[in-house]
């Protein structure tokens, strides 16, 4: 776990806030445990979020902080996002 928090701790070389950091590593304990409840439930998750990610860059909304954003999911649940 101290590796996954120190990794999500840095976007692209842009440092999280303590709010942002502290939220990201409460999912990041969380989400293996609702996995362990519900099988299936990340995969669900990086499905819709992938499905936004391609709906914003079809419809030319893509921005460089909603790119990071996106990233920032992907560190916290381990995968990327296709």
């Amino acid at each position: 776990m101290a590796i996954m928090w120190l990794q999500l701790t840095t976007i692209e070389g842009m440092t999280m806030d303590k709010t942002d950091a502290g939220a990201a590593y409460i999912l990041a304990a969380l989400l293996p445990r609702l996995e362990e409840i519900r099988p299936g439930l990340l995969d669900d998750l990086v499905s819709g979020l992938a499905a936004d990610r391609e709906a914003i860059t079809d419809d030319g909304k893509m921005t460089p902080e909603l790119d990071a954003v996106f990233l920032s999911a992907e560190r916290i649940l381990g995968r990327p996002l296709q």
